[in-house]
């Protein structure tokens, strides 16, 4: 059975809907994704259109990064992110989304399989994950 993620911001004014599995589940390290989301390491699922229901962007704040091809997206009224589009194209949900959704914890077919621009990374990481230099794991 398909399993379907229900989320939404903190307010719960703005919600979107994820059915079945991500296309990837990653930790990002490349300075776009930490200047982006404003982290050292994004922790993300990206999706394809086809199995993830996004809001009316009128309900949304928009930020689009000048110089690259990404945009971040999150509730107008309190402020918190809930997706991005990156130069693939797909959209990209940070795992924290849905952590608030399940109690605080990530479910477990959203668990992480890989490390991508590991290069870049500012925080080195322990753990036996695959860790690409650049992003040759998935295609960029």
């Amino acid at each position: 059975m398909s399993q379907t993620y229900a989320l939404s911001c903190d307010c719960g004014k703005v919600t979107l809907t994820a059915r079945g599995e991500p296309e990837l589940s990653l930790y990002c390290h490349c300075p776009s994704c930490r200047d982006l989301y404003s982290v050292d390491i994004a922790s993300l699922t990206a999706w394809s259109d086809d199995n993830i229901e996004l809001p009316d962007e009128s309900q949304l704040f928009v930020h689009k990064m000048a110089d690259r091809e990404m945009t971040r997206y999150g509730c107008a009224e309190c402020g918190m992110t809930l997706f991005g589009r990156h130069k693939p194209g797909m959209p990209v949900v940070p795992h924290g989304v849905f952590r608030k959704a399940n109690g605080g914890h990530l479910p477990e077919a959203l668990a992480p399989t890989m490390h991508l621009f590991y290069g870049d990374r500012v925080i080195d990481v322990d753990d036996s994950l695959q860790k690409s230099q650049g992003g040759e794991l998935v295609g960029l």
